[in-house]
C-alpha cells in the first residue's frame, strides 16, 4: 500500500485529523505533530512560535500551520 500524500511505501501509516492515511515519514504527518506540539503551548509561546515560523519559512507556512492548529482544536 502507497501513502495518499507522498506515495512512498507506508511501513508505519497513521492518519490524520482530516482522515488521510499516509505513511509515519510523509511532510503531512511531519506537519501535523509540529501543530500537535505547538497546541499544547500556551498562546503567547503559540503566538512566539508561529512569528518565528513565518520569519523562517514565510507567512504562507506559518498560515498553513496555524490553520491545523485550529484545525486540531475543533
Amino acid at each position: 500500500m502507497n501513502c495518499q500524500t507522498c506515495d512512498l511505501i507506508e511501513i508505519a501509516p497513521v492518519t490524520l485529523h482530516d482522515g488521510r492515511v499516509v505513511c509515519s515519514t510523509c511532510i503531512c504527518w511531519l506537519h501535523e505533530c509540529e501543530a500537535r506540539y505547538v497546541s499544547k503551548k500556551t498562546y503567547a509561546e503559540r503566538q512566539e512560535y508561529l512569528q518565528r515560523i513565518g520569519k523562517v519559512r514565510g507567512d504562507v507556512a506559518r498560515l498553513e500551520l496555524q490553520a491545523t492548529i485550529v484545525a486540531l482544536q475543533t
